[in-house]
Parts: structure tokens; sequence; C-alpha cells
């Protein structure tokens, strides 16, 4: 009898163990890690690169190891992703999109740049076109030569991770420029809070480019970003606008609003578009305010550009 309960209980913690396993697989798009080659680390995440010669990972794995600690017990899960290193030559084969080493997330997957970004190699050749009396701030933290993938890998590839714990539940947000203030907002927290040593790192280009005006920027409006959201702006715009909402959420999480990072997840899962209808920009205010904070309501009500 005894024999016969251990049986069963043995199945059954098998079964759900499967299931388990099951889930994450099928959370995780593993169609692009074809061809990778996979690299053993201390992590918990599956690490995959294009080339395992070029060894520039530890860092940003850290980074990532420290910030999916710090998430996770924010938002009391433990996420199963995979982070993948693509050369920019093997980009189109791996990634959802270009330029090549632009860090993006989706389906259970960081995707980063294993070297030189072009996007990095582009924004460097433009600051250093113009008079250095405009870019020597940026000298002592990126580098004599500047390099900008320590802003555009090392930093952003916290907010694309922080992007992957509301993509697990929900990918159509009501707006688009909520789910990318999450993201970033978490990634302020982040280094604000447990890897301070990388701020400067994280906050010298976004007021860089703040200080730099708008007239990169076509388009400014909310509603143009919802409807042009990444391929339809040219890269100068898209990055304003994510500058605007680095601008946002530096001031919220200055603010110490503690558990307004835990009610913006919560709403975002709770009004993915897959579960309800899409709100009206006054519903939409309306219920920012009360479910997550007057700040979030504050920035759809009193958007500069209208």
């Amino acid at each position: 009898m005894k024999k016969t309960i251990l049986t069963n209980l043995i199945a059954i913690f098998s079964c759900c163990l499967t299931t388990q396993l099951h889930c994450q697989e099928a959370w995780i798009d593993t169609s692009i890690h074809s061809g990778l080659i996979e690299l053993k680390t201390d992590y918990s995440f599956k690490t995959l690169v294009s080339n395992d010669s070029i060894k520039t990972t530890a860092e940003t794995l850290n980074n990532l190891n420290n910030a999916k600690l710090y998430f996770d017990k924010i938002f009391q899960t433990d996420l199963d992703f995979a982070v993948l290193f693509i050369e920019n030559k093997e980009w189109n084969n791996h990634a959802y999109f270009p330029p090549p080493g632009l860090p993006q997330a989706g389906k259970g997957n960081v995707i980063l740049g294993l070297d030189k970004s072009v996007i990095s190699q582009e924004v460097e050749k433009m600051i250093t076109q113009l008079p250095e009396q405009y870019w020597a701030s940026l000298k002592p933290v990126y580098g004599e030569e500047i390099d900008l993938d320590l802003f555009y890998r090392e930093t952003l590839s916290i907010h694309e991770l922080a992007h992957l714990y509301h993509f697990k539940e929900g990918t159509k947000p009501q707006r688009k420029w909520l789910q990318e203030l999450f993201a970033t907002m978490s990634m302020y927290s982040f280094v604000k809070e447990a890897s301070n040593f990388s701020f400067e790192l994280m906050d010298t280009y976004p007021e860089f480019v703040i200080q730099s005006g708008d007239k990169m920027a076509e388009f400014k409006t909310l509603k143009d970003f919802e409807e042009k959201y990444v391929k339809k702006l040219s890269p100068q715009n898209y990055e304003w606008y994510q500058m605007q909402f680095y601008q946002n959420a530096k001031s919220i999480i200055d603010s110490n609003k503690s558990d307004i990072l835990i009610k913006l997840h919560e709403f975002l899962i709770n009004t993915d578009l897959s579960k309800t209808e899409i709100l009206s920009d006054l519903e939409l205010s309306t219920r920012l305010k009360t479910e997550v904070g007057k700040e979030i309501a504050d920035i759809l009500n009193n958007w500069k550009y209208k």
C-alpha cells in the first residue's frame, strides 16, 4: 500500500515537472536558436552565441543575472528566458528586427550584439562630427574614443529584460508607450538601487540627447508613437521618444514611489488587449490615476506635444 502511494506521488511529481518544463519551452521561442552555440555559465538562464571565440559577454551576463534577481523579487516570480549574443553579420538570421546589435526582447529571448552594434557606430560618428565642446561631457563616462555600446548594450539589455516580465503574460498593451515606460522605469530602478556603479553609463547619454533638443524628431505626439512604433520612425526619432520616457521614468522613481513598478506591471497585464478592449485616452487616464498612480496619468495628460 505504501509502495503504491509512493509510486503515485512520484508519478504526480514527474507529471507536474514535465508540464512545467513544457510551459517554459513553449514560452521561449527556440526557433531562432538554431545554429547558435550554448555557453556554459553559472546562471539559471540559457546563453547562446553566434561565435564563441568573441569574449565580450561576461560583464553583460553578470548585469543581467543581477537584474533578474532584482526583478524576480519585485514581481514575485522566477522568470525563465534565454540570452542570445549575435554578430552583426548573423543578425538577420536570429534577431526579430534590424539594425544589427540593437538590443531587443520577445518570446522569452533577450537578443544582444556580440560585436560593436551598428547603431553605436552610427551615433558615435554623428556625435564626433560636431564641435568637441558639444560631446566632451561623454568622454569621462564612455571613454576617449566614446564607446556607446556601454549604453546601448550594457544598459539597454536591462530595459529589454524588463520587457519580458510583462510579455510573459501579454504583449498587446493598452499603449506601447506604457510598456516602454515600464521597461525604462524598471531599468532605472535596478541601476539606482542595485547597480549604482553603472548609473553614469545609464544616465549620461540620455541627458546628452535631451539637452540636444527635439530638432531630430519629425514626430512628437504620443499618438504618432503608437501608430509608427519602431518600424515607421527613424532611429533618431524613436530614440527621442525613448529619452522622453527616460526623463519621466527618472522623475517617478526618484520620487520614491516604491510600489509603482508593481502596480504598472499589474496594469499592463490586466488591461492587455488580448483580455480587454482598448480604452479611450480619458478612460486610460482615469484608470492609471486610480490603479497605478497620478504620475503615470500625468504623462498622458501633460505630454508637451499635442
